[in-house]
């Protein structure tokens, strides 16, 4: 007996969909071992550009320069936004393989598995199109926020006082963070509208961004609301998680509270020590096993909402062709 979409079955089906044994754990491991690896590859090849500007930083605060700081800051951001964009890249590539092998078992029931190919290639162009919505409708007041920022900066390189330098930044920046709160509704209302897109490109095997309204039509609540269950819960056992993690690591930053009295040398020594460096990678490991599993447990409510579009469900798919 074919059953439609509902709340009930929305919220449960990350958990009755095939492979749940296996699937959720599966990902979440690869998740973070492939997640570690990237940081630390452009972690490393970035380090140079990182120590520079931070060393001129250091000298611009040793002089008293306040420009110089600036400047030096600026130019260690130019020199760092090649590596942020190649890893912006490489990060994109990396959630396309992962939100395909998620939407392969909610659309088909398929095990575990990680490629690249078409499937992932049209995933990618649909997750650019979902970004893009957000940047659409944040954009005017992210402006707003980073150019206060700026001014800021500059204002204080100018020596502008405390009183002078409030009255320049904060009609743009309550502005902007009031714009906001503003468009938030608007962006929870077409961002859950959207959000079958994944699922159909997957069952369609075609880019189907804009045919997620279509489907999501009379389900918004329902989707939304299973969305809200599995996250807030999914979160608040990620943070029980990562607050015990942080306890246990906890002793080993203890060394760095009074770090004013080291050495640079005895810094970077401190900061790439086993003693250091092996607590943290554990906590990182795990806190992002926890995001792996549970970004593939949120997406479960939308693509079940994709498995059954109206124009043809993989549900009645599967009987037609049972009977033909």
């Amino acid at each position: 007996m074919i059953q439609g979409f509902t709340f009930e079955r929305a919220v449960s089906w990350p958990f009755s969909a095939p492979h749940f044994n296996t699937f959720p754990w599966l990902f979440g491991l690869a998740y973070a071992v492939i997640c570690t690896a990237l940081v630390a590859v452009f972690g490393w090849l970035a380090s140079g550009d990182f120590l520079e500007m931070v060393r001129a930083l250091e000298t611009a605060d040793e002089i008293n320069d306040p420009e110089a700081g600036l400047s030096a800051l600026m130019a260690g951001i130019a020199r760092l936004l090649p590596w942020l964009g190649l890893m912006t890249l490489a990060g994109w590539a990396v959630w396309a393989m992962f939100e395909c092998a998620s939407q392969r078992r909610y659309i088909w029931g398929q095990a575990f598995s990680l490629g690249f190919g078409a499937d992932e290639l049209r995933m990618m162009v649909t997750g650019l199109l979902y970004g893009l919505i957000g940047l659409l409708l944040y954009g005017v007041p992210l402006l707003m926020i980073i150019g206060s920022v700026f001014a800021a900066a500059a204002a204080g390189v100018e020596g502008m006082s405390d009183d002078e330098l409030g009255q320049q930044i904060a009609g743009p920046m309550l502005g902007g963070v009031g714009l906001m709160l503003l468009l938030f509704p608007v962006f929870v209302f077409v961002a859950t509208r959207l959000a079958p897109c994944f699922g159909l490109t997957m069952k369609d095997k075609q880019i189907r961004f804009f045919d997620a309204w279509n489907v999501s039509r009379g389900r918004f609540w329902p989707i939304l609301g299973a969305y809200l269950v599995l996250s807030i819960a999914g979160g608040l056992l990620t943070q029980v998680v990562s607050g015990i993690g942080q306890l246990l690591i906890m002793p080993n930053l203890i060394g760095f509270s009074d770090s004013t009295s080291m050495t640079e040398d005895q810094v970077l020594a401190a900061l790439t020590s086993p003693a250091f460096l092996v607590p943290l990678g554990i906590y990182i490991f795990i806190a992002l096993f926890l995001q792996g599993v549970l970004q593939h447990v949120v997406g479960g409510p939308a693509a079940f909402a994709a498995r059954h579009d109206p124009r043809g469900g993989v549900e009645e798919m599967a009987r037609v062709e049972t009977f033909t």
